[in-house]
């Protein structure tokens, strides 16, 4: 069966975005919305296998968001994760990571508090703005941790919001039921896939190693034990998620050709349009964020603006949520904190390891790591000739150069520099003021005026499709009538799944060395194991 080839256009990150730009617009072949007012496509959910290749020919394989309308209450368990039965559905003790708000908004490097599921919906009902629950990252897992810290460090969010800065990412139907398991074979892909290489030595994180009891499988790649099979669960089904794995299945059912990679919950609290601007009176042109911060005129939380390296599935459950989407061809244009080395054409946008990346590590077209990837072939792949495995081992000498003295509350690479404001520029109803800063604008982010959007109001009973490399900047809002504090909660569930990066829906992965669909393996594994032993 022949192999779409890998796409070996460089792009040279130290040019000027103007050259940057040129080079990605005239390489990257996936969808761009043209000049003018241009919405996004809406359809409904597909079910029938016409309307499931229709799906896949005109949207995953073409790189183009799609809005899903009749999206099924029941089957993305819209009534147990709402704000009035959450706690009721997910235990309410499990610690989580929560961000905090922080000059107006969420995200990055800040240090995230350590709260319970209870705690932190206590919060919000009663009118607390400040905190966002979002990915749960396996570092800094707080079941690593002491937990009689938890509580500890909540109130610290009130006094240092001005001194500190954050941004965050997010993104039914054809669902299955749970028992349903996917036969298919966020975040952020950078630091997706560490901790799995060193499960798969079967030793544990206390350097114990595991005898042949713990394992619970035998398969292609290794013996899986019953530590790397829970890690695993773990990691797809992302805190407090993992209490649903019966009852939740892993992907929407048209989606069982593509490779699920992590779920979701998001949960957060903010007020609806008409909400203070009182912000604005902040503006300085010479300030870092013009003084504006990442606050956003016209109310709503913003995310900031950003891409991710994977495909999304974005399901509100309460609120509502509004998208505003670039595509990667204009990627040069969003001014992104880190130094873009490769557009793909799968939409995975590669960066340079430098000052404002220091951690990062070189992505293929899939979104695999590629040290990961020469890892997995020096062990598994026993053809390989003299020459083939040297040059692995020097992809893998090569990732492992990484400096320790580096600030670790950096941005993401993938984020914007561009503020929430100027963004959302149309919403400041001050004419003067709205002049001003675009002047401001126009200096520092020229190249953003000339960016094609899509606008995607997301409401429940919707879902949107997002894929890989897509910037977008999410504005969240309560319920449209805000009559108590649980309206002003929004929650929604977030599906990950592998970049495709092949031609044809048969093929959706093209790689030979088929990285992604034997790791899955592994994942749909212990799954399986999971869902069996919790029926005893």
């Amino acid at each position: 069966m022949s192999k779409r080839p890998l796409n070996t256009n460089v792009i040279d990150g130290s040019k000027r975005p103007s050259s940057l730009n040129s080079e990605i617009c005239n390489s990257y072949p996936g969808y761009c919305p043209g000049f003018g007012s241009v919405t996004v496509d809406e359809i409904n959910v597909p079910s029938s296998k016409e309307e499931i290749d229709l799906f896949y020919q005109n949207y995953v394989l073409r790189r183009r968001p799609c809005k899903f309308k009749g999206v099924s209450s029941k089957e993305v368990l819209s009534e147990p994760l709402s704000p009035l039965n959450l706690v009721k559905t997910l235990p309410e003790q499990t610690i989580l990571q929560v961000e905090r708000k922080v000059q107006g908004g969420f995200g990055s490097g800040e240090k995230r508090l350590k709260m319970t599921l209870g705690e932190l919906v206590e919060r919000l009902r009663s009118g607390d703005e400040q905190l966002y629950l979002t990915t749960q990252y396996a570092e800094d897992d707080p079941d690593r941790d002491d937990a009689s810290d938890v509580g500890e460090n909540t109130e610290e969010y009130a006094e240092d919001d001005d001194d500190n800065e954050d941004d965050t990412k997010e993104t039914d139907g054809g669902f299955g039921s749970a028992g349903d398991i996917s036969d298919a074979g966020s975040f952020d892909f950078s630091n997706a896939h560490d901790d799995f290489e060193d499960l798969n030595g079967a030793e544990s994180m206390d350097g114990e190693s595991h005898d042949s009891k713990d394992v619970i499988a035998q398969l292609s790649t290794g013996p899986l034990t019953q530590f790397e099979a829970d890690a695993r669960v773990k990691e797809l089904y992302q805190p407090p998620m993992d209490n649903l794995i019966e009852q939740l299945p892993e992907t929407p059912s048209f989606l069982n050709s593509l490779i699920p990679q992590q779920i979701n919950l998001w949960v957060g609290s903010s007020g609806n349009i008409g909400s203070s601007d009182k912000f604005l009176e902040g503006f300085d042109p010479s300030a870092p964020k013009l003084g504006l911060g990442r606050a956003i005129p016209g109310g709503g939380s913003s995310s900031g603006l950003h891409h991710d390296h994977a495909d999304n599935i974005y399901v509100p459950i309460s609120g509502r949520k509004r998208f505003t989407l670039f595509s990667p061809r204009d990627a040069a244009k969003m001014y992104t904190v880190g130094t873009i080395r490769k557009v793909y054409d799968s939409g995975v946008i590669d960066y340079a390891r430098c000052e404002t990346a220091p951690f990062w590590r070189t992505l293929r077209d899939d979104g695999a790591i590629e040290a990961e990837v020469a890892k997995n072939e020096l062990e598994f792949n026993s053809s390989l000739t003299a020459d083939q495995r040297q040059n692995l081992e020097r992809v893998i000498e090569a990732d492992s150069v990484c400096s320790s003295s580096i600030d670790s509350k950096l941005d993401p690479p993938s984020f914007s520099s561009i503020i929430p404001t100027v963004v959302h520029l149309d919403k400041v109803k001050d004419e003067g003021l709205r002049a001003e800063i675009k002047k401001v604008a126009l200096e520092k982010w020229p190249m953003f005026f000339e960016a094609n959007r899509l606008t995607v109001d997301l409401r429940p009973g919707e879902m949107l499709y997002l894929p890989t490399g897509w910037f977008h900047e999410v504005t969240s809002f309560g319920n449209e009538q805000t009559a108590s504090a649980d309206d002003r909660i929004h929650v929604a569930v977030n599906y990950w799944f592998i970049p495709p990066n092949g031609s044809s829906q048969d093929q959706l992965y093209a790689h030979e060395d088929q990285y992604w669909q034997k790791d899955y393996e592994r994942t749909k594994a212990a799954l399986e194991h999971a869902r069996f032993c919790s029926k005893d």
